[in-house]
């Protein structure tokens, strides 16, 4: 079994006074190569670039009714921007339903669902074997982003969903088990949690990922609280490789009564830390605890977001690509399982 039980890594949202007038200026980083940060920490996400989980992906939609409960409450919208990446390629984080093995009709346990051409739906065949007893199988499929599986369909590995051991008192597991047909490999063997305790949701995620060459370690904890309309939704989530070599620690925070959200990603590898943190109208972007940039969004869409050295000079247009295409590699990775974790 692939899932390894980590204990958890949690960022520490912190907000960034501003200097004193008498404080020296930072110094300015000069050491600090995003292009070779992202071929160090670009194995992590590499494992989430197979076509099984595009598939996984793309086709959560239309089987995802049969292990998803209903909605427990409105969605709360979260700002795109995470530090300094516009994350506008992620999906805003809503918590309303809920990856529960309960949910999974008692008809329909046992059975393996294939994709229907006609229907274009997942459908029963009462011929197949081998899903958990007392959970499901879906088969996957390749797939196009815009019109779902290729015509004609061409299998390539299954998921499947089912209760997971080990629950304590009030806790509930959802184990997902994906496997590759070719070559043969399991892909991803990973636990979602859920509990109710004096009305705090919490939920996470335990497991593993990989591609046959890197292993992902995930460990996504997080909780929603608070009445309706005053909801205050926290995110933690740990990516790292095993052996440990690098790693990705991703904080979120939403509070809809106050309307504020934070973040806060800290990348490790080679004994370098790079962090991205949101500040007030921005973000700092530091490498090793000295300053590489200063973030300030601007007051109006048509202007021009600014990256600033410590001295004030700007980053150039390069340096500013290679930083943001780093960012998003890995916060594109996070979502992935956040996503999973409570959508």
């Amino acid at each position: 079994m692939l899932r390894i039980r980590l204990a958890l890594l949690s960022a520490t949202l912190a907000l960034v006074a501003c200097n004193d007038a008498t404080t020296t200026s930072p110094p300015v980083v000069t050491n600090f190569d995003a292009r070779h940060a992202l071929s160090k920490i670009d194995p992590l996400a590499a494992v989430l670039d197979q076509p099984i989980y595009r598939s996984f992906n793309g086709a959560l939609s239309s089987f995802e009714v049969y292990f998803r409960t209903a909605p427990v409450g409105p969605p709360i919208a979260v700002r795109t921007r995470i530090g300094a990446f516009d994350a506008r390629l992620t999906r805003a984080l809503a918590p309303s339903t809920e990856i529960r093995a309960s949910a999974i009709p008692n008809n329909v346990q046992g059975k393996t669902f294939v994709w229907n051409v006609d229907t274009r739906t997942y459908i029963a065949d009462a011929a197949a074997a081998g899903a958990p007893a007392n959970g499901v199988r879906f088969l996957l499929y390749a797939w196009d982003v815009l019109n779902g599986p290729t015509i004609p369909l061409n299998r390539i590995g299954y998921v499947d969903i089912f209760p997971a051991e080990g629950a304590s008192a009030g806790e509930e597991l959802t184990e997902l088990f994906v496997v590759r047909d070719a070559p043969r490999l399991p892909v991803a063997d990973f636990v979602v949690m859920h509990s109710t305790t004096a009305g705090v949701d919490n939920f996470g995620i335990e497991g593993s990922a990989t591609d046959g060459f890197t292993v992902d370690i995930i460990d996504l904890t997080g909780s929603q609280s608070g009445a309706a309309g005053q909801h205050h939704l926290v995110y933690n989530t740990s990516l790292s490789s095993s052996p440990p070599a690098v790693s990705a620690v991703e904080q979120l925070t939403s509070d809809q009564a106050t309307g504020s959200q934070g973040g806060r990603l800290e990348l490790s590898y080679e004994g370098h830390k790079l962090t991205d943190e949101s500040v007030a109208a921005g973000a700092e972007v530091t490498f090793d605890g000295g300053l590489y940039a200063r973030v300030i969004f601007p007051p109006t869409v048509d202007a021009q977001t600014q990256y600033l050295r410590a001295d004030g000079t700007s980053l150039s247009q390069q340096e500013i690509a290679d930083l943001n295409a780093l960012l998003e590699r890995t916060i594109v990775a996070n979502f992935f399982w956040i996503a999973l974790a409570y959508p």
